[in-house]
């Protein structure tokens, strides 16, 4: 494996990261039960769906674990990678994701312990990002006119739903560890 399919990769990550900057979109909608049989619709409009975001998340974090098989053909010791993995608390739970969201669920022990999962994507949109907003009997519509002042926030659970983090920080923290390692690994000492 070349430093150059290693830099191909974190291309490859960066322009996902890139695409969860940006917010604007064709939006989305949802219907919501009441218990007395009524049918509420929810629509949000000029946002990225929740779909989109949540496919360009499980895609970062898989194309993040893959970062390992790709170095560690790079190497004679093996290990190495596996020992900065365990070692990184971020990483482990990269590894968790990763596995979880490319088998449907963890086949292998958990590499962190928690046995992580993400959770539901939320929207946070503040008063000054909205251009509009329309209650209906049974339906509201709300027109996002910037959609860069909206936050999302994606919790990493453990098996029992307990909050581990925020997926997108965990991205973050990822990308840097990796980088770390691609420096140690360019500058020939493995």
């Amino acid at each position: 494996m070349k430093t150059e399919d290693i830099n191909k990769l974190f291309g490859r990550i960066n322009r996902i990261k890139n695409r969860l900057g940006i917010k604007d979109g064709a939006g989305t909608s949802w219907d919501c039960s009441l218990e007395n049989g009524e049918v509420h619709k929810y629509t949000l409009k000029g946002i990225k769906s929740p779909e989109d975001v949540e496919d360009d998340i499980a895609s970062a974090f898989v194309w993040l674990w893959s970062l390992k098989d790709y170095i560690k053909k790079s190497i004679k010791d093996k290990n190495w990678v596996e020992c900065r993995v365990n070692a990184n608390s971020y990483l482990s739970i990269c590894a968790d994701l990763a596995n979880g969201l490319k088998h449907g669920s963890l086949d292998r022990e958990s590499r962190s312990g928690k046995k992580a999962k993400l959770g539901k994507l939320r929207y946070k949109i503040p008063q000054t990002a909205i251009g509009k907003l329309a209650f209906g009997a049974f339906d509201v519509n709300i027109d996002v006119k910037d959609a860069q002042l909206v936050a999302w926030e994606m919790p990493i659970l453990d098996e029992q739903d307990n909050l581990i983090g925020d997926a997108f920080e965990y991205l973050d923290h990822c990308i840097d560890e990796w980088e770390l390692i691609a420096n140690d690994l360019q500058k020939g000492s493995l």
